[in-house]
């Protein structure tokens, strides 16, 4: 899955030249105008040429806002820390809808890594990009299963209301055509947490987001498909977690994603 290449009809390559002329005469935006960068946009946006320049300047403007939540490290930055963490993985098969499968586990290791929580929201914005380079990922979306079974209170952080606004204001700005989250809860006091949280949340989010108690997968087999689904969720014994997948992808593409954070929207004067 992780080697596919795009392709694009001559209908979207015609769209993504639209959409390159639009940048290009931009006198705000200083970002990339290759086919894959503005197809995601394009893809977000259902092609919809002129709802995709928006959503170009919408992205750059939180990140303009929002510095330290978007990835500003070259990804060999988070090597080391990525790969002992072994808390994000991939699937090598997508759903049975064909989205590829993210797998995000919540690992205390405030102790070792002090700034785990932003260097989190770096690795998964590092992640978010090397996905959006599949094809698989911008005709489909994405599915995550967000393993919350390992937190404790130091992860309260994540949960203030400031950090849960700024947090989905992030996910409306993710150019993914559709995104669908599955939380794995342990225990009454997450379950609680997240029911308070959800008035917080936007309406496609909580459209798309689906809770499972963590020991009883019926439901999350039949969303997403027993076949590709991980051991740890339910899936075939033989379908283990391996982090050196989704750390071998980013690595590949490491100078592309770093290329990216150099994108941004100049002030005006």
């Amino acid at each position: 899955m992780l080697n596919s290449v795009i392709t694009f009809t001559p209908q979207q390559l015609e769209k993504i030249n639209d959409l390159r002329n639009l940048v290009e005469d931009s006198l705000n935006l200083s970002v990339g105008t290759d086919d894959i960068f503005l197809a995601k946009f394009l893809s977000f946006k259902n092609w919809h040429l002129e709802r995709a320049y928006v959503a170009i300047h919408n992205y750059y403007d939180f990140k303009a806002e929002n510095p330290d939540w978007m990835a500003h490290h070259h990804p060999a930055y988070f090597r080391e820390q990525f790969l002992d963490v072994a808390a994000r993985f991939v699937m090598p098969q997508p759903d049975k809808e064909g989205r590829p499968i993210l797998i995000i586990k919540l690992v205390d290791v405030f102790e070792k890594y002090p700034n785990y929580l932003l260097d989190s929201a770096e690795m998964e914005d590092l992640i978010f990009e090397s996905l959006l380079l599949l094809p698989q990922t911008q005709e489909n979306g994405l599915t995550v299963i967000f393993d919350m079974t390992g937190f404790n209170l130091n992860f309260l952080p994540y949960v203030a209301p400031r950090i849960t606004r700024m947090i989905h204001q992030k996910d409306k700005i993710l150019p993914f055509k559709k995104r669908f989250v599955h939380f794995i809860l342990g225990g009454a006091f997450i379950s609680a947490i997240t029911t308070l949280l959800m008035p917080l949340m936007h309406k496609e989010f909580k459209e798309n987001t689906f809770n499972h108690d963590g020991k009883n997968f019926d439901k999350l087999r039949n969303m997403i498909g027993y076949a590709n689904l991980p051991a740890d969720y339910g899936g075939p014994e033989t379908n283990k977690l391996d982090v050196n997948l989704l750390w071998n992808h980013i690595e590949k593409h490491s100078t592309y994603l770093y290329n990216l954070q150099q994108y941004h929207k100049r002030k005006r004067h």
